[in-house]
């Protein structure tokens, strides 16, 4: 079975899109291709803890939670940031 690429929606700050758009215009490549390039090089230089383990099968039409943990959201427990990004 072939991996294919998947699409994903993320909600980022007005300074972080910003610079994303600044920095894919001058380095002529779209938003999307520059997104997926600076996930990839984060995530390859960090050293993983332990080998991962392999992702259970997914089969359509079937959701199971079991081992999510969910705890409620509360604006003081919000992520923050101290403004600077890339």
């Amino acid at each position: 079975m072939q991996r294919q690429p998947r699409r994903i929606s993320i909600t980022i700050s007005y300074q972080v899109f910003q610079t994303l758009l600044n920095r894919s215009e001058e380095e002529g490549r779209s938003m999307s291709n520059l997104c997926a390039f600076l996930l990839e090089e984060v995530l390859h230089q960090q050293k993983p803890a332990a080998a991962p383990a392999e992702a259970p099968v997914v089969q359509p039409g079937v959701l199971n939670r079991s081992h999510m943990r969910f705890s409620p959201y509360t604006p003081e427990a919000a992520p923050t940031h101290n403004g600077s990004f890339l």
